[in-house]
């Protein structure tokens, strides 16, 4: 098991016990480790009696909307906490319109296992051997004596299941099973948990799905897959883009293709980018650093501010110096 720091440890629990008030948030466009890590320590917070509040910048998938609690969250943009517990984001401008919490926060600490992280907060967890941050929060809230409820002990599931592509990436360990094992002994529903996650798609997202897949360019004889994703298409099948978080895992599975690419075109001049590698023979955070994002070796992020046709451009470039 990779070690915690003591000091920064302590010093996130010394806060947490100073502190009255407490917002917890993640990244924006949050996926599956980011509520369910923001959604645990919320709940282990409110245990504590402390005053807390999260906030999530961007729609909530629909997957993952049974994991969200709503009585946490606030519209008074004005309101001051004692502390801002950031959880599964790697740098300020990751929060999008929850950056400004940052100004209204006494004391900010970062829980996270990207290694990209810029170590932003006055106290930082940032271990990028955890499958995940509710792998990591796991740990952490062992090494604090935590009381970990079936509630909390469902949202790291669902933080841990979904960042490991059901614990079948490279980043899933022997320990991360162990931790897994320990959760379900707790009393974590697994099977109700998959059919949530995985068996839900509603048909208009499932028809989406079918026509992205078909709609898929391969470059480099089949290495790259790669599909975009306009506005216009969004409003044909009336869904959003956090329904079609799946779709660049999917075209992974081609047996050619060594990375799979999603454009998501936010604007006519904003493309967000979603990567993943297959085997880690190219380290996708570093095609994404590039272009202000980041992320891990195997699945990353970021935006251009180009059109898609320009971005499509762009990206097929950035990986001509691996597959030319």
């Amino acid at each position: 098991m990779v070690n915690i720091s003591k000091k920064n440890a302590d010093g996130i629990f010394n806060l947490i016990e100073e502190s009255k008030t407490i917002c917890v948030i993640g990244h924006k466009s949050p996926d599956g480790d980011c509520i369910g890590s923001v959604t645990a320590m919320y709940l282990y917070l409110k245990s504590l009696g402390k005053e807390v509040n999260c906030a999530f910048d961007g729609n909530i998938p629909y997957n993952l909307e049974s994991f969200i609690v709503e009585d946490g969250f606030f519209n008074d943009k004005d309101k001051k906490f004692d502390l801002l517990v950031v959880m599964d984001c790697a740098d300020e401008f990751r929060l999008g319109g929850n950056m400004y919490l940052l100004d209204n926060s006494k004391h900010i600490v970062c829980i996270d296992h990207h290694k990209t992280n810029s170590s932003f907060a006055e106290y930082n967890i940032i271990i990028k051997e955890f499958s995940s941050t509710g792998e990591l929060l796991y740990h952490l809230l062992k090494y604090g004596n935590a009381d970990i409820d079936v509630e909390i002990a469902t949202c790291m599931y669902v933080a841990m299941i979904t960042d490991t592509g059901k614990f079948a990436y490279a980043s899933t360990t022997p320990d991360t099973l162990r931790v897994a094992a320990e959760l379900l002994e707790i009393g974590v529903n697994q099977s109700e948990i998959d059919n949530i996650l995985f068996n839900s798609k509603p048909l208009k997202v499932f028809k989406a799905y079918n026509a992205l897949l078909m709609n898929t360019k391969y470059y480099f004889e089949g290495k790259l897959g790669l599909v975009k994703v306009s506005q216009e298409f969004l409003d044909e099948y009336d869904i959003d883009f956090s329904s079609l978080d799946g779709v660049v895992s999917m075209i992974r599975e081609v047996k050619e293709v060594e990375v799979s690419c999603v454009l998501k075109e936010k604007t006519i001049n904003s493309v967000k980018i979603s990567l993943r590698s297959k085997t880690g023979q190219v380290d996708v955070s570093k095609v994404c650093q590039k272009h202000g994002g980041g992320g891990h070796e195997r699945a990353a992020g970021a935006e251009i501010g180009k059109s898609l046709l320009e971005t499509e451009k762009i990206i097929v470039d950035d990986f001509s110096e691996y597959f030319s």
